[in-house]
């Protein structure tokens, strides 16, 4: 097709999102809710006419007759002159309406459907996985995701069971040939999809064990375990938990060393935060309406701020809504715009051109992989050149057509460049829908903290919603306490409880978790009080008490988790500990079981709290301390051989706090170098200091 055919060619993308470009324009005249519904539905049935009485009811059920197809030729005149050559693409009579085939037109749910057919057609094997492969690669995802007129909910389950039962096909397809690690690609993006789906995490345990990656298969064990309490409040049905006993009766480990979901102490809900909670609302209905809006919600260790935040993701995932999370870490060797990248990698990298695409291998190196022919970053000398960085990263981020919502946890321990990069996303497109939702300790949060001056700005703009979680009250705290331990609370206990915990629901919950006291005494007034010494005085005495309960191989890969300072992958693990893969997976499934950590991210753990680790770690002898980061250091170094990138100021941390100064020094100054490229001087600064005071540290106790 020529360049200038090309240029009258009409692409309408339905599936995941909605866009409409005319050649290479983007058009933003089609972008109504019922001009989009119009001409989805028009594809959807482009192989015959539709009767204007027909769409006039569909469009507009509540509305008499007369009324309706007023209506409707309203919107046939705006789709007239939103549309170019609208007459080209639609044949529009007195009576009906109907899509012309034969007009110069893509749609990606035509080529979906267009490959399920050749699918039906395949002769063989290797033609059946090629249009298998052609079909779901196609399926960008829900129809018109948002949008729940009556007649679209069919049509969007339609695509989504032949999606599904595609991708189903191709799986078994590869099994067959024995394919197994595109099996698993394809397996996990049918989890993806539909997370509720019990069949679904099966079929990836089973083939993770066809590989012998016991680690990963035990992982989609705990995460289908996780999502079904969470959203069902069910555990795995039989067929699951049978696989999941068998994965662990391949490594050994005794029966009584495990306890089921429901024995974990449930999932609490979200108490004492109605007013906090209507407060994101009105902040997210804010985003909504096409202001972008920060929620900062703020408060001392424990008080709920990653809990609710956490929440208002998980419901706006439930709704069909754009997300994304990240969260920033205490520990030496973070590397700037981490949360960016981490949200970044979350999803599929949108098409973009090549310019943002070598933008974005700041951040993200592993683009450059996959692209060979993409150039890479050079280096920044001019501010135009962080603009266009900036720029690159919101167009990505950004590029969905669905409301998004954005959390980043843990701001206080947020980098400058991110920070910054942050205010440029809420100016970047002044109608985006976009909400932010941000946590942060006070305490962390000094006057030169990036932080401050930001949100002085935001106030200003009345950008922000900010949001300081107090302790719960008496009766909230007995709620969650009720709420934990599946039972109602004695008063006595109730009140003694929150005098202790002061409604901290942390503390709360650890309390819990550690074992409530059973009985009470009587005195002579009649009154009942909680009989002493149960309860700990302290959120450090009840996470111990957690902690001391641990087997001795969890509680020492507990203690290794803690050192790497952030979510660790099993990989991490294996090569950072001195123990067998089997004895690995079982003590990690006993850390699981115990609330210690939880699944982050699609492959990775993290600490259920930071307290946790923080505990973990300020037990370890200075000893032990510096061989564990050790390990760690050395694990990462092999593991990322390849590309150590993304993680060279982490190795250059663990040598330093190991240490082994000259190792870190060398690291030092290469993840200076990274940050560089990635615009951030401030990073870059503080490596080279590090590195320089260890090079003098080393000279001063040359002979």
């Amino acid at each position: 097709m020529t360049a200038e055919a090309r240029d009258q060619v009409l692409r309408i993308d339905l599936l995941g999102r909605f866009r409409v470009t005319y050649g290479a324009k983007l058009l933003a005249t089609v972008e109504a809710p019922r001009l989009r519904s119009l001409l989805a539905y028009l594809l959807l049935h482009r192989d015959a006419p539709t009767s204007r009485h027909r769409l006039a009811f569909l469009f507009w059920p509540d509305s008499p007759e007369e009324q309706a197809l007023t209506n409707l030729r309203n919107l046939l005149y705006r789709l007239r002159h939103s549309l170019p050559d609208s007459q080209r693409f639609v044949a529009i009579d007195r009576r009906t309406l109907l899509w012309r085939v034969d007009a110069p037109f893509e749609c990606d749910v035509v080529d979906f459907e267009e490959a399920l057919h050749r699918m039906e057609l395949a002769s063989d094997e290797d033609a059946l996985r090629e249009t298998l492969e052609d079909a779901v690669s196609l399926y960008g995802g829900d129809l018109l995701p948002g949008s729940y007129e009556d007649w679209m909910v069919p049509e969007r389950q339609r695509l989504r069971q032949a999606f599904q039962r595609a991708l189903e096909q191709l799986i078994d397809l590869l099994e067959d040939q024995q394919d197994y690690r595109d099996a698993i690609d394809h397996a996990r993006s049918l989890v993806r999809h539909d997370p509720l789906r019990e069949a679904s995490y099966r079929r990836l345990m089973r083939l993770y064990a066809l590989i012998g990656d016991r680690a990963r298969a035990l992982r989609t064990y705990h995460r289908c375990a996780t999502v079904l309490e969470r959203e069902l409040d069910v555990e795995p049905g039989p067929a699951t938990r049978g696989l999941y006993e068998r994965l662990l009766a391949a490594n050994q480990i005794p029966r009584n060393s495990r306890t089921g979901p429901k024995d974990r102490g449930g999932v609490s809900r979200l108490v004492g935060r109605e007013d906090a909670w209507a407060r994101l609302m009105a902040a997210w209905r804010e985003a909504r309406s096409g202001r972008p809006h920060i929620a900062l919600v703020s408060g001392e260790p424990g008080i709920g701020k990653t809990r609710l935040a956490e929440e208002l993701v998980q419901w706006a995932n439930r709704l069909g809504f754009s997300t994304a999370s990240a969260r920033c870490y205490g520990a030496e060797g973070e590397l700037a715009f981490a949360p960016v990248a981490a949200w970044i990698r979350s999803r599929p990298l949108p098409p973009v051109d090549p310019m943002w695409r070598t933008e974005i291998a700041r951040i993200v190196p592993e683009v450059l992989a996959e692209d060979p022919e993409l150039p890479g970053p050079g280096p920044v000398s001019e501010p135009w050149q962080r603009r266009r960085f900036f720029e690159a990263l919101a167009r990505v981020v950004l590029s969905t057509d669905q409301p998004m919502l954005l959390l980043i946890d843990a701001l206080e321990w947020c980098d400058r460049g991110t920070v910054e990069w942050l205010h440029y996303l809420l100016r970047y497109d002044p109608r985006a829908q976009l909400l932010l939702v941000g946590t942060y300790r006070p305490d962390q949060v000094h006057e030169d903290h990036a932080l401050s001056p930001l949100v002085g700005v935001l106030r200003r703009d009345e950008q922000v919603t900010e949001i300081d979680l107090g302790p719960l009250s008496r009766d909230e705290t007995a709620t969650l306490a009720e709420n934990i331990a599946g039972r109602e609370l004695d008063p006595a206990v109730a009140k003694c409880l929150f005098r202790e915990t002061e409604g901290n629901p942390l503390f709360i919950v650890e309390t819990v978790r550690g074992g409530l006291p059973q009985s009470t005494r009587k005195l002579p007034s009649g009154a009942r009080v909680c009989v002493p010494g149960p309860l700990p005085s302290r959120i450090r005495d009840a996470l111990m008490a957690r902690i001391g309960s641990l087997s001795p191989l969890s509680r020492s890969l507990a203690e290794l988790a803690a050192v790497i300072g952030r979510e660790f992958s099993f990989d991490v693990l294996r090569e950072a500990s001195d123990t067998s893969e089997d004895r690995l997976v079982q003590g990690l499934d006993e850390l699981w079981h115990r609330r210690i950590v939880r699944e982050q991210g699609e492959d990775g753990y993290d600490f259920s709290h930071d307290k946790l680790r923080e505990v973990l770690v300020d037990e370890l002898s200075e000893a032990r301390r510096r061989l564990l980061h050790r390990r760690v250091a050395g694990a990462l170094e092999h593991i990322y051989a390849q590309d150590s990138d993304p993680v060279v100021a982490r190795i250059a941390s663990h040598y330093d706090q190991a240490g082994e100064s000259e190792e870190a020094i060398i690291f030092y100054q290469h993840a200076a170098e990274v940050a560089r490229r990635m615009q951030a001087e401030e990073v870059a600064a503080r490596c080279l200091s590090h590195a320089a005071a260890l090079a003098d540290g080393r000279r001063s106790h040359e002979p």
